[in-house]
């Protein structure tokens, strides 16, 4: 009996220390462990190198760059020289101020697409009172050619809805090196959706360059469009209508239409070219056909973590002193949404 007793509680004594079954243990607490998600901007940079005497330089390499973001330098995550192919859209002004000129814009826009290397894709994009994408990016000659003959010219300009759609909904989808070379006196008047400075502030915050070719509509012996029919930000409280009213108004709008071109330009690392005629416009392509040929891509991580939509400068610096460098000035930052 007292040995029957003896096992019963040396039983006891085990369950109570340890050998309780799995479902009466109390599980220890374990830590929970928070996930921390870090967002890196990978910071795209086109830049372009020629010497003092502006011819482009090529074979530099990864180790003749340093890159600054805010005057804190930066590790170049990736490089890459001018094989690399390039997406191209060429925005072509087909508003009123070019009827009877379309021979020369043709022609303009078929040397510029047969001067870029046959991997670079190119999307041919016309816009007037609307914007219309002719085709996709493609490298098939051909198509291109009855894409740029298909031109047709209709009455107003929407300039600013035609670059920001063409960065939204073509150019933002797509990696690697991505430009816009529009061809346009600049002067919108009728834009619904953009307006001069959300299409600037789109490019700085975008990796895509804007190459600008102005000419002036004044000067292709047509009737301009009538200062009559132009938004009325262009006109100032002292207007008065006449033969000097309207040399005033033509004059103001274009120098709007001109600092907003070099502006964007600017911003982007892209170029502003004048062409006086429409007719002597392909020098103008020839030589962005030419830059965009002898470029180089750096790309780093922005150690800037804040999303909060500032504007966050770019410095590139080239070790050789002889050599002149162009860039991005900088971009906008994404903006958390609350």
């Amino acid at each position: 009996m007292r040995g029957l007793r003896a096992i019963i509680t040396l039983v006891f004594v085990i369950w109570l220390f340890g050998g309780r079954p799995a479902y009466c243990q109390t599980p220890e607490p374990q830590r929970q462990v928070d996930a921390i998600k870090v967002e890196i901007a990978l910071v795209n940079v086109p830049v372009s190198v020629t010497d003092r005497s502006g011819r482009f330089v090529t074979g530099l390499t990864r180790a003749d760059f340093q890159v600054l973001e805010d005057g804190k330098p930066h590790d170049i995550a990736d490089f890459a020289a001018t094989e690399e192919p390039f997406n191209v859209a060429l925005l072509i002004d087909t508003s009123r101020s070019t009827r009877g000129l379309l021979g020369p814009i043709r022609k303009a826009a078929r040397t510029f697409v047969d001067q870029l290397k046959p991997q670079d894709r190119v999307l041919i994009v016309t816009f007037d009172e609307r914007v219309k994408f002719l085709g996709d990016f493609t490298s098939d000659r051909r198509q291109l050619q009855r894409s740029i003959n298909s031109v047709k010219t209709s009455y107003l300009t929407c300039i600013y809805d035609a670059i920001s759609l063409t960065i939204n909904e073509k150019l933002a989808p797509l990696k690697g090196r991505k430009a816009i070379v529009v061809f346009s006196d600049g002067v919108d008047t009728w834009s619904k959706q953009s307006t001069d400075k959300t299409t600037l502030d789109l490019v700085a915050r975008s990796d895509v360059q804007v190459y600008a070719v102005q000419y002036n509509s004044g000067n292709i012996g047509g009737s301009p469009t009538s200062p009559y029919l132009l938004p009325r930000r262009y006109f100032s409280t002292g207007f008065v209508p006449g033969q000097q009213g309207r040399i005033q108004q033509e004059f103001e709008r274009y120098r709007i239409a001109s600092d907003f071109l070099r502006a964007i330009a600017a911003q982007s690392g892209g170029r502003h070219l004048a062409a006086e005629y429409i007719e002597n416009a392909g020098l103008a392509f020839s030589l962005i056909a030419d830059e965009l040929r002898h470029q180089y891509t750096l790309e780093y991580y922005s150690t800037n973590e804040q999303h909060d939509g500032g504007y966050r400068t770019i410095t590139v610096r080239l070790k050789r002193a002889d050599l002149l460098v162009r860039a991005r000035p900088g971009y906008r930052a994404p903006k958390a949404e609350n």
